[in-house]
């Protein structure tokens, strides 16, 4: 007859799987905090280097260059801090949001489980990426003189993207403040086409600040 080991704490073997969990997720969280570093890096970088060429040489093709990487940093930067934006909110909250191996088209960056989640989580979650994108809004207009098309670009890509972001997700958050299964709104404004409806006003909204700015 053979004697059968019982573990004194059977705790023990959930508590050491789940540090494991929470070390894989750091380790994943810093290594995309790197790429994303990186990529704003990079693109402020290019961007600026495009800008001081302009401003140096007041060449027509320095202001075309300084225009489109105006573009390309501002969709890179905006992409970056708006799913981190929602990334902050879920782990504010207390989200189960674990983070992927690899970003996902260079930016998403983690889960939310719905099932393992509540509606004030989602709301947290939520906020946080609605926030981001108006915060560079702000930072731009403080820090930035908006004096050259190519620096009118940068600041109307952030408002074009957070403009589009508010179109998409604020009726969600507010169908789900209003007691709708987070889930299902999201779903619904989905299939209703908002992503790209939002996208295209969001861009003709962009496109009359830059307008507007270069006229002016």
């Amino acid at each position: 007859m053979s004697e059968t080991t019982i573990d004194p704490n059977p705790s023990t073997d959930a508590a050491a799987a789940l540090e494991a969990e929470r070390s894989v997720d750091r380790a994943r969280m810093k290594s995309i905090g790197r790429t994303h570093f990186l990529m704003v890096m990079g693109a402020l970088t290019l961007w600026g280097a495009a800008d001081a060429w302009a401003a140096v040489s007041d060449l027509g093709l320095a202001r075309l260059v300084a225009v489109a990487n105006a573009f390309i940093a501002a969709y890179v930067i905006t992409g970056v801090l708006h799913e981190w934006g929602h990334f902050a909110g879920a782990r504010l909250s207390g989200a189960a949001s674990p983070v992927h191996e690899k970003p996902i088209n260079h930016f998403f960056m983690f889960d939310f489980p719905f099932d393992r989640n509540d509606g004030r989580q989602f709301l947290w979650m939520s906020w946080g990426g609605i926030i981001a994108p108006w915060a560079l809004v702000l930072l731009t207009l403080w820090l930035v003189p908006i004096d050259t098309a190519g620096r009118a670009m940068l600041l109307a890509v952030f408002f074009a993207r957070a403009v589009s972001v508010s179109l998409f997700e604020v009726p969600v958050v507010m169908r789900a403040m209003g007691g709708g299964d987070p889930r299902t709104e999201l779903g619904r404004q989905l299939g209703a086409g908002a992503l790209k409806s939002s996208g295209n006003l969001g861009m003709a909204a962009g496109a009359v600040v830059w307008l507007v700015v270069v006229l002016i």
